[in-house]
């Protein structure tokens, strides 16, 4: 009874703090899109509540990095409070050991984790796909916001555009810039001095007239170019019609956007081998955010429980820490990944081994009773380095 006790009092230490992290992370990283996308409201004239709703559809991708980052800060506030209060030596002295009073967080782990898989696996993937779609419509219905001005754009499979400037209204366009390789064995170059863009609402398509430029054409295997200047050229393309998933190497379901379950049979239809490897990373990758999210509390247990420090901003800036470390360990190992350096498997599951030595490594530490000093770790380990590089 009174370590049940113990485990409700330790889980209404987290609860709180973890719900308020939640809010606060995911409104962070939500802000970058809505300073994107406020320009559709100011400039384009576009419903703030579409632009709300479209907004929406980002949170799932973002509650995968959003939901880890909470759990270790929530495990690590609880334990740093516990232990500069002193609450911790008492529940010791009391004759609880660690693995006693670790229960309730291992389990708070275990459910955020689910939470985290969810989203990983099927909200954010099934969200991003609505989200794009969302953009389309908004494109059919207004050509001019498929177009950013002096960004490439990617949204349309086999092309990618460029304008250095836009009219206000979105119809004039200067210095365009087209790459055509939806043709098999076959690409294009289309440069032209201005243009119009606007809707064949019929068709259902984008129409781009481009005036004073040239068209370079260039078969894939042969060293001639064919180079047609014009003063007038027409070109069309649909915002939705024709991104089915049909045309390999320009799938309108990217990787993002796949359902996980059909990650392996879409990545099967490609022959550049290296999407394969990005659709094997992004496999992985989805299944290591929910990993991470119960590992992270591996962490936070062991270093909150070992500080007493009542600081308010120090709990923050070592979750910070210990985050910002994984993500780019994990980001190196998807690059690694990506180049062919690594296997899929080992550069997305890396990180996540490293959270579980570090973890058990730092539990058993605190098990015996034996400080967790951060500055003695930074500097054993810069010594170990020395040393194999010296070697």
């Amino acid at each position: 009874m009174r370590v049940s006790i113990v485990h409700r009092y330790i889980l209404s230490e987290i609860l709180p703090g973890f719900l308020v992290n939640i809010l606060v992370f995911t409104a962070v990283m939500l802000m970058a899109r809505a300073m994107q996308m406020a320009n559709l409201v100011i400039a384009r004239g576009v419903s703030p509540l579409k632009v709300l709703e479209i907004l929406m559809l980002a949170a799932p991708k973002i509650l995968t990095l959003s939901l880890p980052m909470a759990t270790l800060l929530a495990v690590l506030t609880a334990f740093m409070r516990l232990s500069a209060d002193s609450e911790l030596t008492v529940l010791r002295a009391s004759g609880l050991s660690l693995y006693q009073i670790s229960p309730p967080v291992f389990v708070f782990g275990a459910v955020s984790a689910l939470l985290t898989a969810i989203f990983s696996l099927w909200l954010a993937p099934l969200a991003g796909w609505r989200f794009k779609n969302e953009l389309l419509d908004l494109a059919k219905a207004r050509a001019d916001l498929a177009i950013v001005e002096q960004t490439f754009i990617r949204s349309f499979p086999g092309l990618v555009l460029y304008v250095g400037q836009m009219s206000p209204t979105g119809g004039e366009l200067e210095q365009v810039f087209i790459h055509d390789s939806r043709r098999e064995g076959e690409s294009t170059v289309i440069v032209a001095r201005e243009g119009l863009l606007g809707l064949d609402r019929e068709a259902g398509l984008l129409a781009f007239q481009l005036t004073q430029g040239v068209i370079d054409r260039a078969p894939k295997g042969q060293g001639a170019t064919d180079s047609i200047f014009f003063d007038t050229y027409e070109l069309k393309l649909s915002p939705g019609g024709e991104m089915d998933g049909r045309n390999e190497g320009g799938l309108f379901r990217g990787r993002a956007e796949t359902p996980t379950w059909e990650l392996d049979a879409a990545a099967a239809r490609l022959s550049d081998p290296a999407l394969r490897r990005t659709y094997s990373l992004e496999w992985h990758e989805r299944w290591s955010r929910p990993a991470a999210a119960f590992l992270l509390t591996l962490i936070g247990l062991p270093l909150g429980a070992s500080f007493r420090v009542r600081g308010r901003n120090f709990p923050f800036l070592t979750a910070l820490f210990v985050f910002i470390l994984y993500y780019v360990v994990s980001t190196l190992g998807w690059s690694l990944g990506k180049m062919g350096h690594l296997p899929p498997a080992a550069g997305m599951w890396t990180a996540n081994v490293l959270l579980a030595v570090l973890g058990v490594m730092l539990l058993r530490r605190l098990d015996r009773g034996a400080p967790i000093d951060p500055a003695e770790l930074i500097r054993r380990l810069s010594t170990r380095l020395k040393l194999r590089c010296a070697a």
